[in-house]
């Protein structure tokens, strides 16, 4: 829950000595179990107000088609999520705006003129009830 904490109270909340848990840490590191150590943002306070939730279906089922979108998806920062999926779609995305005209800008000019996007469907979040970072272990 705490990723500040250093390995020596790390050590004593789970009863083990600190070179034990820094070893262990190590471990999941190598086994990527952890994968990356972050600190979590607020949107809102960084004037992200806008999350949307959009829908994709490529043109193609062909790989060079998916490989070429979710090339795409990896260099653009507005999605801050990207979902295969099964269903009436391939892909779920989060995207993460300031304005309604930063996203609109986003789905007109990028998203839409993405060669690789047939059909979408955007769902403007209302209000966010649940986000868990946190993996149920």
């Amino acid at each position: 829950d705490d990723a500040t904490l250093s390995h020596k109270a790390l050590a004593e909340r789970v009863g083990m000595s600190a070179s034990s848990v820094w070893r262990r840490l190590k471990d999941f590191e190598a086994a990527g179990v952890i994968r990356e150590r972050v600190t979590l943002l607020d949107p809102a306070r960084l004037g992200l107000d806008i999350c949307v939730i959009i829908h994709v279906n490529v043109v193609h089922q062909q790989s060079d088609a998916r490989r070429d979108f979710q090339q795409w998806v990896d260099r653009t920062d507005e999605i801050v999520q990207c979902y295969s999926v099964t269903g009436q779609f391939d892909y779920t995305l989060v995207v993460r705006a300031r304005s309604v005209a930063e996203l609109e800008l986003f789905l007109k000019d990028r998203l839409l003129e993405h060669p690789s996007v047939g059909q979408t469907s955007t769902h403007l979040v209302l209000q966010q009830h649940k986000g868990v970072d946190r993996l149920p272990v």
